[in-house]
């Protein structure tokens, strides 16, 4: 292994903690127990290559959004959908009327069964944000253009809070005279969409990227993203107690820096003021590592500690999910790609205590279903005792790329 700076200071946090007074009663914390499944291939024949798969689970209905490409220059955006170990439906388009790629879907589904879907239209320098909606009934309604402007918009992601508000956020492009990117922001008021407004920056000038939200318990939306200093990238996040209205940085107005470039956070909600984090933090010499943090508080968020050190070329596209359990705590997992930018392992951390310790060793879910070369894109949902994964690749022995999705059991120990 090579040893990065977030190496040693872990390394370091670890002497210290042998060096205390040891508690007697103190036990090793055990890993949660996970039995991957087989992946399930969808299209199973695909003649073009199916990508950029978004996933939510309802307990018993797997719900897949995914990307495929027509042959003829256009991506195309299709929902299917699997019953408990069934197949997957046949898959309907989101967008029939869509004219360019439909691309990076993101997912939300609400507690009245609603899938809420976002994703970029069009090709760049001038891609927009669409919305659309799944009901539990199975209609899909027609997409809503949410930007409508001359400028690259890109990277939704969806949430809907405890009230049924639908939140929006994405990374565009300011307009001339000063263009840069930001992140921008969308809620629903009833059921109508309010005005865009773009979210505070530390420094106004540098760029801002890869947007990810959650709301707590409370409602309390908290947002956040990668942002330049101009020299490496840090975690900016921001918080809302008025229900969208406004947006303030929380202490020092990032969930993580330092000189480590950081990018792709994401983030899941918990109790009041709990928010569970994770990013790719990459080293000056270019090590790449799954990092995971918390917060209790609202804001300040724990020393970042590492989960995985990649091996083989990076750790990359990170995603996070977190399920309530009957006594109040969280299983969190957290699912990303180990590999250069072609493909790798589809690599499972887990915990299953807020996010407090991480037992165990990753879990490669992506090992005897596809080329490992070639996974990229993992999404992951969860429920009590089961965790759905999906990623993009080709199947072992070559073949068109497609979608694949494993659900893996898992039990608490």
């Amino acid at each position: 292994m090579k040893f990065t700076r977030w190496t040693i200071l872990a390394l370091t946090a670890l002497c210290l903690a042998a060096c205390g007074p040891q508690d007697e009663e103190e036990k090793p914390v055990k890993p949660i127990n996970v039995t991957p499944g087989v992946a399930l291939e969808e299209p199973s024949l695909p003649t073009a290559p199916a990508v950029d798969p978004a996933v939510a689970y309802d307990g018993t209905r797997t719900h897949l959004v995914y990307s495929q490409y027509d042959g003829v220059g256009q991506y195309d955006l299709l929902y299917t959908n699997r019953l408990g170990a069934g197949s997957f439906t046949a898959p309907a388009p989101i967008f029939p009327a869509s004219t360019g790629d439909s691309r990076n879907a993101h997912v939300f589904l609400d507690t009245a069964g609603t899938l809420h879907m976002v994703w970029q239209e069009g090709t760049s320098p001038n891609r927009e944000i669409y919305y659309a909606t799944r009901t539990a009934g199975g209609v899909l309604s027609t997409p809503t253009n949410l930007t409508n402007t001359s400028e690259d918009e890109a990277n939704p992601r969806i949430h809907v809070d405890g009230t049924g508000r639908i939140h929006v956020v994405w990374e565009g492009s300011t307009p001339p005279p000063n263009p840069t990117t930001a992140i921008f922001y969308r809620r629903t008021q009833g059921a109508i969409f309010l005005a865009a407004t773009i979210l505070p920056k530390a420094a106004g000038n540098q760029p801002a990227e890869m947007p990810d939200l959650c709301t707590d318990a409370g409602d309390r939306i908290y947002v956040v993203w990668a942002e330049s200093d101009g020299s490496s990238r840090n975690i900016r996040m921001v918080r809302s107690d008025d229900n969208g209205a406004n947006f303030g940085g929380v202490g020092s107005g990032f969930a993580a820096s330092g000189s480590v470039d950081m990018t792709t956070p994401r983030v899941q909600g918990g109790l009041d003021g709990e928010v569970f984090l994770t990013f790719v933090g990459q080293a000056v010499n270019g090590d790449r590592a799954l990092f995971a943090s918390f917060t209790r508080t609202g804001g300040t968020f724990a020393s970042p500690g590492q989960l995985v050190s990649s091996q083989t070329g990076g750790i990359r596209d990170p995603e996070i999910a977190a399920f309530k359990r009957p006594d109040g705590n969280y299983t969190v997992m957290i699912v990303c790609q180990d590999g250069p930018v072609g493909g790798g392992a589809v690599l499972l951390r887990t915990s299953h205590d807020n996010a407090e310790n991480w037992p165990g060793d990753p879990i490669d879910l992506s090992q005897g279903n596809s080329q490992p070369s070639t996974n990229v894109t993992p999404v992951l949902a969860l429920d009590d005792n089961q965790v759905i994964v999906s990623w993009a690749a080709q199947p072992q022995g070559g073949g068109v790329v497609r979608t694949w999705t494993s659900t893996s059991d898992y039990t608490l120990p």
